[in-house]
C-alpha cells in the first residue's frame, strides 16, 4: 500500500507514495502509511528530505500530505502523459529536521 523510493542517494532524497482503494478512502489508511514512510527514511535510510505528489483534484491525498507535516511546494505542470493529455503535480515535501520537531 506504501513505498518510499531513495531518488537521490547523493543528494538523500526520496519520494513516498501510496495507494489506497476508494471504498476505504476517509479512514485514516493513507495517513498511517504516510505517517511510517518518513521514519523509516529519516532513521533507517538517512534521507534528508522526502517528496510526495498528488494530482490537484486529489484533495484527500494533499490532505494527508498536509496532515503528515508536509509543506506544498507547488504545482509542476505536464509532469505526466496520459490517455485524455497531460497532467499537473502538486508537490509537498518534508525535510529531516522539520520531521524530527513534530515527530
Amino acid at each position: 500500500m506504501g513505498e518510499l523510493h531513495v531518488r537521490s542517494h547523493q543528494q538523500r532524497q526520496g519520494e513516498i507514495s501510496y495507494i489506497v482503494h476508494p471504498r476505504v478512502g476517509g479512514q485514516g489508511i493513507g495517513t498511517e502509511i504516510g505517517r511510517r514512510r518518513p521514519a523509516y527514511g529519516f532513521d533507517e535510510l538517512g534521507l534528508h528530505r522526502i517528496y510526495a505528489t498528488c494530482h490537484p483534484r486529489n484533495l484527500g491525498s494533499s490532505r494527508v500530505l498536509s496532515k503528515i507535516g508536509m509543506t506544498y511546494e507547488g504545482r509542476m505542470r505536464h509532469t505526466a502523459l496520459l490517455r485524455d493529455g497531460w497532467r499537473d503535480s502538486m508537490v509537498f515535501s518534508i525535510l529531516e529536521g522539520e520531521w524530527r520537531s513534530t515527530a
